[in-house]
């Protein structure tokens, strides 16, 4: 209101002017005046900065509230709509945890950011906040939903986030991620300024609505309401004052854990009602057979001996499967596999029950669909898995997005997999750790031998982590592995032909890491994550004796480093005592992995031109149409035929970028990367909840033993390369690949071997030698720089670091070549 005083009076004050000036006087007199810069903020015409929970105001189920979700008469779009990246949105409960964010600002002719002040402290500021109809604070509970209700604190800035200049806006990069569903105002102040040293300005309709004025209309009053209520929260701690703040803005965090832990809870479930099926792993009899054989077969040979001590068998365990099947063969049929609810969202039973009181004292109860609480199948389980919180109401949530309110994910089907088991052979393994090692003998333990379960990496199968097999059985170590979903022989055959129409290990990896629906992509990791909690718990349930399956420890590569995060804290996070063990890991040792998933894909020196073609090609703009033309030239004849393979994409990228790079086609270049960044906030924001960045933690604060291995490379002109697949460290996301993801999990790095503790540890360690698959195969890499003295050199290394954390559960680590480990 003093603002609008303000500028009252100057007018007053220039019209009472007098004397013996005239107004054309005045005018040569006055120097021009330039429009002030502002926030680019007036929502009632679209115009909104992204994370912001406006987007949340009316939401129909609890999820953000995306334009175009709604056909024009008011029905939802179909699932399959939900491919589309930006309407992945309005799936999710929240926004992304880590992705870096802008707040765009608008600038008069020939005015900019000052790049000094948008890095500056102050400029913005961060506040942990508790908004209204709170689920987990009583306080705030009755506020309404969307108002801010309770200020926790304040981030920092340096420790917690940065910002920065970008184009028209300033640009906020998460140092940490945000809480998961948590709510925070981000605040823009009068230190954020133009190039002519004045403060950004608020926009028109943010200094209307955040001023104590009456309003007209009733979104008017709503907006005055919201954003009042952001500013009285965050001026309640009394580090700044409203006429420090241009804009403010909240954002609620999405969920990342409570679908996940409502499997868990199913699984456990399982143990006692009937209803839901107990997996258990099965290994029936069969002829002996090594992984010396099984390589053999393959036609690889020149392998250790001890591959002959190991034994190598098959079992079976049915899995739960939320991913529903396809019903074509094309990668757009994958589109509406996602997961989905079992029942109905409280939010959207409460909007209908609204709805339908409005019309009775409207008079209108005529209009009263009264089917439209009628129970479908499920109820009985939606009552009894929610304490009678939920309902199956078939007319009501049609799209049945998984969110906090609506946790319980609903089982598409039952499949049976392959479990690849190996186990030592007593003879020979003691014979080389006696003859060769100079270790004492093996007894199998009278409890049966310790298994590591096993998970392999994107494309490959679960056949290709036999490689590590005679490292652990030397060590006294049963394995157990399955494949991912959409990979080995977990493929989908969708005519029943006998041909997997989908399987990332044989064809595309967009089979699995979906680019074309950003929703099937997360969902494809959280059942990774929901295959590992099934088997973990099946293992208990064998008809194997030799197995002790109360031992149990994990070795991922990859994607099986990926997916560990969110696996090992359902399993280790405690949930009743009678069944906490049946799910626990004793101690992790991953290899090759990295957070942050869609920042290093499109970073990726292996994936990235693929990822960023084919975000090219489908982004419907005018560089998509070049490009795709250019692909069918003779310029890139060198790429091979124009077909959408991912190396006739992954090259004609790089062609057609380098080629716009030397015509100076600075417009194009910068059109492209708009094109990136907002794939990259949309792809970051719909695969958060299956993200290892957001569980890391958790991780931590369990004490569960990590160790981990990455790939640094040695800094030397042409020298070995940093890991090629998952970048040890990303450019445009400080919290996104390797290092970062060990950094959340708070590994410590080390060079030297680690002396016994009486707890486990977590350790991280960096090689200068080797490759992405090194910990598998001591093959060298030329686009890795990978020599093959360097590459044998890892692989030995690595196996050894391993077998050595694991066997001592973390409390330990032998490292013998320090030649090829580095700070």
């Amino acid at each position: 209101m003093k603002k609008m005083l303000l500028s009252l009076a100057i007018t007053a004050a220039l019209a009472g002017c007098g004397g013996g000036e005239t107004l054309e006087d005045v005018k040569n007199d006055t120097p021009p005046v330039i429009p002030s810069a502002t926030v680019k903020f007036d929502p009632a015409n679209g115009v909104i900065s992204v994370p912001n929970d406006l987007l949340m105001s009316g939401t129909k189920d609890g999820t953000i509230n995306i334009p175009g979700e709604l056909s024009a008469n008011g029905v939802s779009v179909p699932r399959s709509a939900y491919a589309n990246p930006s309407l992945a949105l309005g799936a999710l409960d929240g926004w992304s945890s880590q992705v870096p964010y802008k707040i765009d600002l608008t600038f008069p002719a020939n005015v900019s950011l000052d790049e000094s002040s948008a890095g500056a402290p102050g400029s913005v500021r961060i506040f942990e906040v508790v908004m209204g109809a709170s689920l987990t604070d009583a306080d705030c509970a009755a506020v309404p939903a969307g108002a801010g209700c309770k200020l926790l604190g304040e981030l920092t800035f340096g420790v917690d986030f940065i910002t920065k200049a970008s184009g028209n806006a300033v640009a906020i990069i998460p140092l940490k991620p945000f809480k998961a569903g948590s709510s925070y105002i981000n605040v823009l102040t009068t230190e954020l300024k133009d190039s002519l040293g004045r403060s950004i300005e608020p926009s028109s309709t943010y200094g209307l609505v955040s001023e104590e004025t009456p309003l007209i209309t009733e979104s008017q009053l709503a907006l005055q309401g919201v954003v009042n209520s952001y500013e009285n929260v965050v001026t309640s701690g009394g580090t700044i004052s409203k006429d420090d703040i241009i804009f403010s803005g909240a954002m609620t965090i999405q969920s990342v854990g409570p679908v996940l832990g409502t499997i868990k809870k199913l699984l456990a479930a399982s143990l006692q009602n009937p209803a839901l099926p107990t997996p258990m792993v099965q290994i029936p009899e069969q002829p002996l057979l090594t992984v010396e054989q099984v390589f053999a077969s393959q036609g690889v040979t020149g392998l250790s001996p001890a591959f002959a001590g190991v034994q190598y068998q098959k079992g079976s365990v049915t899995l739960p499967m939320y991913l529903s099947q396809p019903e074509g063969k094309e990668i757009s049929n994958l589109a509406d596999t996602y997961w989905q609810g079992m029942c109905s969202s409280p939010v959207a039973v409460l909007n209908q029950q609204a709805a339908d009181q409005a019309l009775r004292e409207a008079g209108k109860e005529d209009e009263i669909d009264p089917t439209m609480f009628d129970v479908g199948p499920y109820e009985p389980l939606c009552q009894g898995l929610s304490e009678g919180r939920l309902h199956d109401y078939p007319k009501i949530d049609i799209t049945r997005h998984l969110t906090k309110y609506n946790p319980i994910p609903k089982v598409q089907s039952q499949q049976e997999v392959t479990v690849q088991i190996t186990k030592p052979i007593l003879p020979v393994i003691n014979f080389i750790r006696t003859q060769s090692l100079g270790m004492s003998a093996l007894e199998m333990p009278a409890g049966g031998w310790p298994v590591v379960i096993m998970q392999h990496g994107i494309t490959s199968k679960k056949e290709d982590m036999l490689a590590l097999t005679a490292s652990l059985a030397i060590q006294g170590f049963a394995t157990a592995s399955i494949d991912h979903p959409v990979h080995g022989e977990r493929g989908i055959d969708v005519d029943d032909d006998g041909n997997d129409d989908f399987n990332a290990s044989t064809g595309s990896v967009l089979a699995y890491m979906n680019l074309q629906s950003l929703l099937v992509a997360r969902d494809n990791l959280r059942q990774s994550a929901a295959d590992l909690l099934a088997l973990r718990l099946g293992l208990n349930f064998t008809n194997d004796t030799s197995l002790n399956t109360s031992d149990v420890v994990f070795i991922g590569h990859s994607l099986g480093s990926v997916v560990a995060p969110a696996f090992v804290t359902q399993a280790n996070t405690p949930l009743d005592s009678q069944v906490d063990g049946l799910f626990k890991v004793n101690s992790v040792a991953l290899a090759s992995g990295g957070g942050g998933i869609a920042s290093f894909l499109l970073e990726s020196a292996s994936f990235g031109p693929f990822v960023q073609g084919s975000v090219l090609l489908s982004a419907g703009t005018s560089e998509s149409a070049e490009f795709q033309a250019y692909r069918e030239s003779s310029a890139v004849s060198n790429c091979g035929e124009a077909v959408s393979t991912s190396e006739s994409i992954s090259c004609g990228y790089g062609e057609y970028y380098t080629s716009l790079n030397a015509a100076g086609e600075m417009t194009k270049l910068a059109n492209i990367q708009g094109v990136m960044s907002q794939f990259s906030f949309a792809a970051q924001t719909a695969l958060d909840s299956g993200d290892p960045t957001n569980y890391a933690s958790a991780i931590k604060a369990l004490g569960t033993p990590v160790y981990m291995n990455v790939v640094v490379g040695d800094g030397e002109v042409n020298g070995n390369k940093p890991d090629q697949v998952i970048p040890p460290m990303t450019v445009n996301n400080p919290i996104a690949g390797s290092l970062p993801l060990a950094n959340l999990m708070g590994l410590t790095t080390v060079t030297q071997s680690q002396a016994p503790t009486d707890n486990g540890m977590s350790y991280l360690v960096k090689f200068t030698k080797g490759h992405h698959s090194s910990v598998l195969t001591p093959a060298p890499n030329a686009a890795a720089g990978a020599t093959a003295e360097g590459s044998a050199a890892a692989t030995s290394e690595m196996q050894l670091q391993i077998a050595t954390y694991l066997v001592t559960r973390g409390r330990a680590l032998s490292i013998q070549n320090t030649e090829i480990v580095t700070d």
